[in-house]
């Protein structure tokens, strides 16, 4: 925002803004788009699994592949991370049974932060964030009632508002 006199003779004062835009990007490690795209999961040891046949049991972890927020607007910003979900899932349901974590940079699990209290602030225009991986683990307390189920359609939203970043 910036003020600027009109004319320098009669004290007209005009008001000159310029917006920018709030773009954000999910993208993996190699700086490629994964918007609409299956994330990759990775057992325990390591190993990649078939994403579209993970086979969870009580107290099973799996981890995605990792991935970046890159901020391809022209203003810094603000973000979080949110599970998404298709009409067909009762999040209630799935809730009850899986808990889902991000953890920053690897297989590190004590920077696990649960995805519900992950924010990220002033990520600048044009930079990518860490490298995440969510973590997702069926409760050990899970009993036989989600013997069976298929869970589809869970997606990770961004959230993002216009933020602040130090530019020094």
């Amino acid at each position: 925002l910036a003020l600027f006199t009109s004319d320098p003779n009669d004290g007209t004062i005009g008001i000159i803004t310029t917006s920018g835009d709030v773009e954000i990007d999910i993208v993996d490690t190699s700086g490629a788009t994964l918007q609409n795209k299956a994330l990759d999961f990775i057992t325990a040891s390591g190993t990649p699994t078939d994403s579209g046949n993970v086979l969870f049991e009580p107290g099973a972890t799996f981890r995605t592949q990792g991935f970046q927020v890159k901020n391809t607007g022209d203003i810094p910003v603000n973000f979080r991370l949110s599970v998404s979900k298709d009409d067909k899932i009762d999040m209630e349901e799935f809730d009850k049974a899986f808990e889902l974590w991000i953890v920053k940079e690897g297989d590190d699990f004590s920077s696990a932060e649960r995805i519900t209290e992950f924010k990220v602030n002033g990520l600048a225009a044009g930079e990518s964030s860490e490298t995440y991986h969510l973590f997702i683990k069926m409760k050990e307390s899970v009993g036989n009632e989600f013997q069976g189920k298929t869970y589809t359609g869970i997606g990770v939203t961004v959230y993002a508002v216009q933020g602040n970043v130090n530019l020094n």
